[in-house]
């Protein structure tokens, strides 16, 4: 395996490797992984099938390539967030904002990874998609946690504001991947930045007098 990304490293074309991948994008989300060929696949790449043998070994190699990495960079930012310093609201804020930004920059991969999730069995090889998502709650609730110990958030059920948070996250998310070329979004970054800190000022600690009120 090592002298095979050695090979991929020092041979080869990453146009024609990024060509492969949106190619499959296409074909799996449309089509579906277990109607798509492999010569499907390489004719809409307009490459061979050596090529994508080199880059990929198979076509399950390639669906992994499609999902693993940007599960991988979106684990790799979770726990970057999760170990930082500063405001606990700020980085939750900076967090769901920027796996929206993940999202928006791989619409064609969120796309097939829902028609995988939510469609008819395929035959795809196993993606702990649940793990996923339950890593990313996790993280949600450590940063409510923190915001309540630092006294930016009152005292509440952690999990309803755990999911009122993801809630607002999945609208955005939803307008993500329904939007069209021809209808500007509805929910744009700021938008999105802009609801999460009028959702978390709900959240807010309340001063002694406030409470007696």
């Amino acid at each position: 395996m090592a002298e095979r990304d050695k090979r991929r490293t020092d041979h080869g074309d990453s146009a024609v490797r990024r060509r492969l991948l949106a190619a499959a994008t296409e074909l799996f989300t449309v089509k579906g992984y277990a109607a798509t060929s492999v010569r499907e696949i390489v004719e809409a790449a307009g490459v061979s099938k050596p090529v994508l043998y080199y880059w990929f070994g198979n076509k399950e190699g390639i669906y992994l390539e499609l999902m693993t990495e940007p599960f991988g960079r979106f684990t790799a930012m979770l726990e970057e967030y999760l170990g930082t310093a500063g405001s606990p609201c700020g980085r939750l804020v900076d967090l769901l904002d920027h796996t929206l930004m993940l999202v928006h920059e791989n619409l064609g991969g969120t796309r097939l990874m829902y028609s995988i999730y939510y469609g008819p069995p395929q035959g795809a090889p196993f993606i702990d998609f649940e793990g996923y998502h339950r890593h990313f709650q996790d993280a949600i609730r450590k940063l409510v946690s923190e915001g309540m110990e630092a006294g930016e958030l009152r005292s509440e059920n952690v999990d309803d504001m755990m999911w009122i948070l993801l809630g607002v996250f999945n609208v955005a998310l939803e307008e993500q991947l329904c939007g069209r070329p021809d209808r500007p979004r509805g929910i744009d970054r700021e938008g999105v930045r802009r609801m999460l800190t009028l959702v978390l000022s709900g959240f807010a600690a309340r001063t002694a007098d406030e409470v007696e009120r």
